[in-house]
């Protein structure tokens, strides 16, 4: 959106701030940042693999754990489930649905969700 402050919405709490950032991070490839070579989860190298499903998932969960550590040591993560098209119909071929439940370490009462999805 645009307005007098810029391009692009802003967030209004702390919540919203972090599930922005967590999203940014997991979206993020190796190399997009300058500077920053590994920032990123890099999830887009797992969209054509052609290793057992159940391997597959545990590098995902792996990668999101060791870069949000990384990069937003704050997040406390609850849950992580990694839903791709063998798992349902809903979910288009070569698409990673990751559904998240956080906690920020200042905030340990507030319990977030997010849902999205990677795609190529």
């Amino acid at each position: 959106s645009s307005g007098s402050i810029g391009y692009f919405a802003t967030t209004n709490d702390e919540v919203s701030a972090v599930k922005e950032n967590i999203k940014s991070i997991l979206l993020t490839n190796w190399g997009e940042r300058p500077m920053h070579y590994y920032m990123g989860a890099n999830l887009r190298e797992f969209l054509f693999e052609q290793i057992d499903i159940e391997e597959l998932r545990s590098k995902i969960e792996d990668r999101i754990t060791s870069q949000l550590a990384t990069w937003l040591p704050f997040v406390i993560m609850d849950k992580i489930v990694i839903l791709m098209s063998e798992d349902g119909e809903s979910i288009p071929e070569n698409t990673i649905r990751i559904l998240l439940e956080f906690r920020i370490a200042s905030r340990p009462d507030i319990s977030a969700r997010l849902d999205f999805f990677v795609t190529p």
